[in-house]
């Protein structure tokens, strides 16, 4: 019998429609304390940059993001047949968001690597026997319609109201889901951070902080027929301070690979260079803007910038004949370079240069003390260090820069990717979006869709503590998932853990290196300052040369004792350095043709976002100091000022004394 969805044979498109899906599987926004400006985020892998300013409101506000939900209606064969709005659909939303930070267990280390086998975590806020309260719950919200009239995400942290999100439509009917405004606070005037209990590192009993994440649904009618739809989840996550730059690997990277490895995606059937090989060798070249160390490897004219034209000419060729192959052993070495997906040892050199999920200050001998990329991206090189791939650079059209541009068919996929591609996988320690869970095959359903617990039904109680076996377990958190359910394993408040995610925490090592989330969190940045000098050509060049080579401390207005760093966080989170595109100086092999800037807003000091090299010193003095304070013969000169082009901390003493997660757990043997 015929199926009656398919068309008969030699009849156009099957156009009717069977099913439909929201798009993107998992959607992320991120708080911003502009009260009104908001934008929409990244829909393609390669969005164009946005003009100076743009992530602003007037006030000098940071812009909140936003995630946008679209519905698409597929046929039998699973081809899309076209996008549902609300001028032709009958589109209704649903969303249930919750922040359950201070309801859960403490942040100390991601629980499903060797080095959490004797951890046992307590419960944040274990003296409250009231637990429900700390769970700030907005319930199920519903919106319908285009330009629909907002509705508010409201919950409760013991009894103070919180809002943690907000539903608007577009005039197509679209969701748009706007997040908090980064509310940190106690209630209760609590600390922050204890500094006689490393443990309260960024697990703050009596705080709450209004980042969220839950399922978003839909209830969808095609000609009054009401057709079933794959639902979504929506993350509310902390700002994107390098909105151009990505991860080396990112969380799309992760769960890629993840489902390859499974059997649930296909591997490339034909490796383009292009598409599949250049962004793993380019991104490290892009961190050059928010790290010191990245500039001078990988950065404009190092050694291995993977932006030079006559470089990428190497990496990118082959023989046309299929006969000797010049490049062969320099692809090799490239690719040799990488940590392997499963390193051995600890050894901080290979690339890249990112704390892993098993940091330890002093380095320790963990295999996961830095990161790697994932096995896919690997399997991807060694392909291409061997030869299998194409060798198209130069040959392709330039990625579509937004989504209209995109073909039909291929939305839904490119959704999918670009609200991921500019999220973190680097260092579960714990991350900035999401952390460690998200690498579990338990959590999903299908690709990129959230495993769903059912609406109401109560997750099991996993008693006032949690271990690597409980946690792992069949009956364990790692599998459907509720409304905050994601969010609730990240550090509390958010703003804590982003004032310490810094950069060469052993100076005796690298001031500048292993670094933990540059592309999300800056460590060194060229200042506006500084690129003024850069792009004057009425400068001398000695001096153009030597501002562009001066990076400036991102962290540079966090000041004082550990609680202070991280109260003014909270309070300047929406001023801290936003690192944007601007043009650079053409035609001049000594500096790039595009740069990445890094502008305050209005709550910082105009002292804390100027560049060093501004002061009486001269840069290169100054470094000469920074060195000196490294070995222990100087000191760097101006009292309580920020190393100048140098460490994220203001005194190897401070590296040496930052706060890290104390691990509780039974002796070892």
């Amino acid at each position: 019998m015929k199926d009656s969805t398919s068309p008969a044979a030699g009849a156009g498109p099957d156009t009717r429609i069977v099913r439909a899906a929201i798009h993107p599987a998992i959607g992320i926004a991120r708080v911003g304390n502009s009260r009104e400006a908001f934008y929409i985020g990244p829909q393609v892998a390669d969005p164009a940059p946005r003009d100076p300013g743009f992530y602003r409101d007037a006030t000098g506000a940071l812009k909140r993001e936003a995630a946008e939900f679209r519905v698409y209606g597929y046929n039998a064969a699973g081809e899309v047949v076209r996008e549902l709005t609300s001028a032709a659909d009958e589109i209704a939303w649903e969303v249930h968001v919750a922040n359950r930070k201070a309801a859960w267990y403490q942040w100390q280390i991601a629980m499903d690597i060797p080095d959490a086998a004797q951890t046992v975590l307590p419960l944040r806020n274990a003296k409250t026997a009231a637990r429900e309260t700390l769970a700030i719950d907005a319930g199920v919200q519903r919106i319908q319609g285009a330009e629909a009239a907002s509705v508010a995400c409201i919950g409760q942290f013991t009894g103070v109201p919180v809002q943690i999100g907000e539903l608007r439509t577009d005039g197509q009917g679209r969701l748009l889901f706007l997040p908090g405004f980064g509310m940190s606070a106690s209630p209760t005037q609590s600390p922050i951070f204890n500094e006689d209990d490393g443990n309260t590192f960024i697990n703050a009993d009596g705080w709450y902080d209004d980042t969220c994440d839950g399922p978003v649904s839909a209830t969808v009618h095609v000609d009054g027929q009401p057709v079933p739809v794959d639902g979504a989840w929506v993350v509310s996550a902390p700002p994107n301070y390098a909105p151009q730059v990505k991860a080396e690997r990112t969380l799309y990277d992760l769960l890629y690979s993840l489902y390859v490895q499974a059997g649930w995606l296909p591997f490339p059937q034909q490796l383009s260079f292009t598409r599949d090989v250049y962004p793993i060798l380019q991104r490290l070249s892009g961190l050059q803007w928010v790290n010191q160390g990245f500039a001078t490897q990988f950065g404009h004219n190092g050694v291995f910038d993977f932006e030079n034209p006559a470089l990428v000419e190497r990496l990118a060729a082959l023989p046309a004949d299929g006969g000797y192959d010049p490049n062969a052993e320099f692809r090799r070495q490239v690719f040799n370079s990488f940590r392997p997906a499963e390193p051995k040892d600890g050894n901080q050199m290979p690339w890249p240069w990112l704390y892993g999920d098993g940091m330890t200050y002093p380095a320790g001998p963990s295999p996961l003390q830095n990161a790697s990329i994932s096995q896919t991206q690997s399997d991807i090189l060694s392909r291409w260090a061997a030869g299998q791939f194409t060798a198209d650079w130069g040959c392709l059209p330039s990625p579509p820069d937004h989504i209209d541009a995109v073909p039909l068919q291929e939305q839904p996929a490119m959704l999918d990717r670009a609200a991921l591609d500019f999220c973190l996988a680097d260092a579960f320690h714990p991350g900035c979006e999401l952390t460690w869970p998200m690498r579990h095959l338990s959590l999903y359903s299908a690709p990129f869709r959230i495993r769903r617990r059912p609406e109401g039904e109560a997750e099991p109680d996993y008693g006032p503590t949690l271990d690597q076996a409980s946690a792992l377990s069949a009956t364990g958190p790692l599998h459907a998932q509720g409304p905050g359910d994601l969010n609730r394993w990240m550090g509390l408040p958010w703003q804590a853990d982003t004032a310490w995610c810094r950069a060469g925490y052993d100076t005796s090592y690298d001031p500048f290196a292993p670094a933990f989330w540059p592309a999300r969190v800056p460590n060194q940045v060229l200042a506006e300052q500084d690129y003024a000098v850069v792009v004057d050509p009425n400068q001398p060049d000695a001096r153009r040369i030597e501002a562009f080579t001066n990076r400036t401390n991102w962290n540079q207005p966090l000041h004082g004792t550990t609680a202070e760093v991280m109260t003014t966080m909270v309070r300047i989170f929406g001023s801290m350095g936003l690192v944007e595109v601007r043009p650079g100086v053409p035609n001049d092999a000594r500096f790039p043709a595009t740069m990445m800037v890094a502008s305050y807003g209005p709550d910082v000091a105009p002292g804390d976002a100027r560049s060093s090299s501004g002061a009486a010193t001269s840069p290169s003095e100054e470094k000469a100091q920074l060195l000196g304070a490294m070995q222990g013969t100087a000191r760097p000169a101006g009292a309580g000022r920020p190393l100048p082009s140098g460490a994220n901390f203001q005194s190897p003493d401070e590296a040496r004394n930052a706060p890290r997660p104390v691990r509780r757990g039974p002796p070892r043997a």
